[in-house]
């Protein structure tokens, strides 16, 4: 007992500075910001605090401007979430799984290359490409698709293209770590007991890579749907989000009180979102005989 007991202390000083540095820089962040969403204005210079109330709350839920920037914002989410599933799916897959094991590292290097660039100079790189006579609608006008001096510049369009560019790393490098661990033998199991590309994907794989599924959807998801950076340079007068909302109460209105309201609100909304995909997820993968 007393053993247990030692091994117990001991785990427990090795975890205390990571679980000190989640303390810290997670649950104090997150208490301060439901504490400041309470606030009746800015703070002054001098760190004087503007009084409490839940005015700013009221504002919020008496208003429909928020829950149209929500709505839109949660649907530019999901669809580029889906649209980062469909593109990372077979290319998780053919690292994980076709390529060379030597060929892997370098695969994996190729996909985290944009991950080197800040996201300002991969934005404003991509706005060149997007713009009329740029690379893009160039080839598409070879391809007779579309008039080349056009642009789709400052239009939703634009934001899910570069959010789809910026993000899909995430998703590719998150499956690829739950398909690579997927025991050949068992595809091979699926193939042998006749069921084809299909019901091997359906039953097997897919099944299988449901962490790195949801894991990939949580690093897409939530930052896509709070992003304000792509929609400020590249959505044009229409391309405000909810983020673009919050950070503009932050940076120009100097209203610190009801920006926080808005992240709260936000975060919780997030939160309610995540947790009906994952129920939905895990019902799925119940369904197709998973565990």
């Amino acid at each position: 007992m007393s053993y247990n007991i030692n091994k117990f202390t001991k785990g427990s000083l090795w975890v205390a500075p990571s679980s000190l540095l989640f303390l810290c820089l997670s649950i104090v962040p997150l208490c301060m910001l439901l504490l400041f969403s309470f606030l009746s204005g800015n703070i002054g210079i001098n760190g004087e605090m503007p009084g409490y109330t839940v005015n700013n709350f009221i504002k919020i839920f008496s208003s429909i401007t928020f829950f149209k920037l929500m709505f839109k914002s949660v649907g530019i989410g999901l669809i580029v979430t889906l649209i980062c599933i469909v593109f990372a799916y077979p290319a998780a897959w053919g690292i994980a799984k076709v390529a060379k094991p030597k060929n892997r590292n370098l695969l994996i290097m190729m996909v985290i290359i944009p991950f080197f660039t800040s996201q300002l100079l991969l934005i404003y790189s991509m706005m060149t490409i997007l713009q009329a006579k740029g690379f893009l609608m160039l080839i598409l006008g070879f391809l007779k698709i579309a008039d080349p001096s056009t642009s789709i510049l400052y239009t939703n369009t634009a934001v899910i293209i570069v959010l789809v560019y910026e993000y899909l790393p995430y998703m590719i490098l998150c499956l690829y770590t739950s398909l690579e661990g997927i025991n050949d033998n068992l595809i091979h199991a699926s193939f042998s007991l006749g069921a084809g590309k299909v019901k091997t994907f359906i039953n097997v794989i897919f099944p299988m890579s449901m962490p790195g599924l949801l894991s990939g959807i949580l690093l897409v998801l939530v930052p896509v749907t709070g992003s304000f950076v792509e929609p400020i340079l590249l959505g044009g007068p229409y391309g405000m989000m909810v983020g673009s909302l919050i950070n503009s109460q932050f940076s120009i209105v100097l209203n610190m009180g009801y920006g926080a309201t808005l992240s709260f609100v936000f975060l919780v909304i997030i939160i309610i979102i995540m947790a009906i995909i994952r129920m939905f997820i895990t019902r799925a993968k119940y369904s197709i005989g998973g565990t």
